[in-house]
């Protein structure tokens, strides 16, 4: 009794495997990659040097918006900058100085109405 349940079990594990890996997820899921990867062609986020010793430079460029919403997160979470970029010449460049701040990886969030990004930087 115990193999015959043991192989019911086995047969419908296998046919639940094979049912999921028909589905026709994957290519939305592609399309969207795709476009993604598309966006972040469009506008690119430079952060430079990195890894730093505190100062760097933060620019995007071909983003429509007029304004922009930059962050800098520590690696627990913490807000530790915020700030409103505004647009010069259809690229936004700024300067940051965390040469106060503890050495380590941090996150550089930027958006706007319609993009978002996020990238790290690693303070020596």
């Amino acid at each position: 009794m115990k193999q015959f349940i043991l192989t019911l079990f086995t047969i419908s594990t296998v046919l639940l495997a094979q049912a999921q890996a028909r589905t026709n997820v994957v290519g939305p899921v592609r399309q969207a990659e795709k476009a993604l990867e598309v966006q972040e062609q469009d506008e690119e986020l430079a952060i430079y040097p990195n890894p730093s010793n505190g100062v760097f430079t933060i620019s995007v460029a071909n983003l429509s918006a007029k304004k922009a919403e930059l962050r800098i997160i520590n690696v627990i979470g913490n807000e530790i900058h915020r700030e409103t970029l505004t647009r010069d010449d259809g690229q936004f460049t700024k300067t940051i100085d965390l040469t106060g701040k503890a050495k380590g990886l941090y996150y550089v969030k930027l958006e706007t109405d319609t993009y978002s990004s996020v990238r790290r930087v690693v303070i020596k």
